[in-house]
């Protein structure tokens, strides 16, 4: 049997006749095809994780420095005005019953706001941590409501209970002090 050229060149052009049109019910070359199987094995760039900044931090706790270390300040005057009887410790109950309340609410106000922040930067992360630490401890003090009556004894206990919260809280104050000032 012989082969003649005019046959081959059927053959052959009847083969690339099914090929052209078999990638044609593909949807895809064969180019396109390599470039999705590269593009789907490819690995994403991880976008980076957000953080905050030490002055976002640093601005959450300046502002309400003043009322924790004024509340420090006095706690002596606090202590002494519970076990008096003037009517001048009266006055000091009723201001440090107040006093206990808003050094309260704005440790709860600072650690929501903190926890709202991205990650802290590595430098101050943690100090973040013990900052929260202390905030939460000093939040879950019952003066809010303890302190409805100022001249209660469940008023006297938190402002007790808070003096000695309020100070581990002024010393990360004071770590706090080269981002604040």
């Amino acid at each position: 049997m012989r082969f003649s050229f005019t046959k081959f060149a059927t053959l052959l052009a009847g083969a690339l006749l099914v090929g052209a049109s078999l990638s044609g019910c593909g949807g895809a070359s064969g180019a396109a095809q390599a470039d999705s199987v590269t593009s789907a094995t490819a690995t994403p760039t991880p976008s980076p994780t957000p953080t905050a900044t030490v002055a976002q931090f640093a601005s959450i706790i300046t502002e309400r420095e003043a009322d924790w270390r004024d509340y420090e300040d006095n706690i002596v005057d606090c202590a002494l005005a519970s076990i008096g009887k003037t009517a001048i410790d009266s006055v000091k109950r009723t201001t440090c019953g107040y006093s206990v309340s808003v050094v309260v609410l704005t440790a709860k106000q600072a650690a929501v706001q903190i926890r709202k922040l991205p990650a802290p930067p590595a430098e101050v992360q943690s100090l973040v941590t013990r900052t929260l630490t202390h905030l939460d401890v000093l939040a879950k003090n019952p003066a809010p409501t303890a302190c409805e009556d100022k001249q209660s004894e469940a008023c006297d206990a938190a402002i007790t209970q808070a003096n000695g919260e309020i100070r581990p809280l002024i010393t990360v104050l004071d770590a706090w002090k080269p981002y604040t000032r």
